[in-house]
């Protein structure tokens, strides 16, 4: 959906804000009283997540309470900031993000964006559903901005600034593809701290993140994520224990939900099982098959001639 062509001069920002409300939830545009408003961008779908390109003059964006409704998507929001800057307010928390930071909110809650000049943006709108275990992690460190120029945030600084070039690009299978890869990058990006940093509680739950980062990785195992944790793979195991989790069940159900949800995505429809099972680390037909049977009751074959 495009939000607009080239930027355009606007006596108000009804406009950009329906267009806006329209790609990722319903929020509300104001502008000082004495300025004319300039926006434009535009955005695509890639599966369920939406990217879009956003130029603005200073304007105030404001989800408040009235926004928020049950029947809303639950984004979690992550933003690049190519030029000009802007405070981000949620939860208490507030930050000024310049051009190259990373930052984060979400849609659930009520958050307020204050541009205080022109501002050109790349927006990626994640539900929160496809961040797993991560999601409460990552919703504890909204409104943080993160240099876009060190580690993993560099990286997926650099992601989003590809898919903010080329949005009219961005559909189909490469797509889909490109979603994930975001989505991983974003755990990584947000979860990504050391354990003298952190207490046990959110070490639990950047292990499961970096997990569901690495679900395509076939050697990921309790080991290597130990390691790269700096933990022993029994105190591993104990932190999950502790949270009523098992590292290779857990492991497990992650990927065949994956590998179920790719079988039913029509986008597929030209992959074998077994080539979207291996993009899920899964590389043995018959213990997919088995596996499918005891977590769904159904094998991958039959599933995909439901198509549910």
């Amino acid at each position: 959906m495009r939000v607009g062509a080239a930027p355009a001069l606007l006596d108000d920002p009804q406009e950009p804000q329906k267009a806006t409300s329209s790609i990722f939830v319903p929020l509300r545009i104001g502008v000082p009283a004495e300025d004319r408003f300039e926006a434009g961008g535009d955005s695509a779908r890639m599966g369920s997540v939406v990217v879009a390109r956003i130029t603005s003059t200073p304007a105030m964006v404001n989800r408040d309470a009235r926004c928020v409704t049950s029947t809303d998507t639950e984004l979690l929001k992550v933003t690049l900031h190519l030029s000009g800057s802007m405070i981000v307010i949620q939860d208490g928390r507030q930050c000024r993000v310049r051009p190259g930071d990373l930052v984060a909110y979400e849609t659930s809650r009520p958050y307020r964006l204050i541009g205080t000049d022109v501002c050109d943006l790349v927006v990626a709108g994640v539900p929160r559903a496809m961040l797993g275990p991560s999601a409460d992690l990552i919703g504890r460190r909204t409104a943080v901005a993160l240099p876009g120029d060190r580690g993993v945030q560099a990286v997926i600084a650099a992601f989003l600034y590809g898919l903010g070039r080329d949005v009219d690009a961005l559909s189909g299978l490469n797509g889909l593809r490109l979603s994930d890869a975001l989505v991983s990058l974003i755990i990584s990006a947000f979860t990504d701290t050391t354990p003298e940093r952190t207490d046990t509680g959110d070490l639990a739950g950047r292990i499961l993140a970096y997990a569901a980062a690495n679900l395509s990785d076939p050697g990921l195992c309790a080991e290597k994520v130990a390691r790269r944790h700096g933990i022993s793979t029994r105190y591993l195991h104990k932190l999950l224990r502790d949270r009523g989790v098992s590292f290779g069940a857990w492991v497990r159900r992650e990927r065949l939900h994956r590998i179920r949800r790719d079988l039913t995505d029509p986008a597929f429809a030209n992959r074998t099982i077994a080539a979207i099972a291996a993009r899920w680390g899964m590389t043995e037909p018959g213990h997919l098959s088995r596996a499918f049977r005891g977590e769904f009751g159904r094998t991958p074959l039959e599933i995909r001639r439901t198509g549910s």
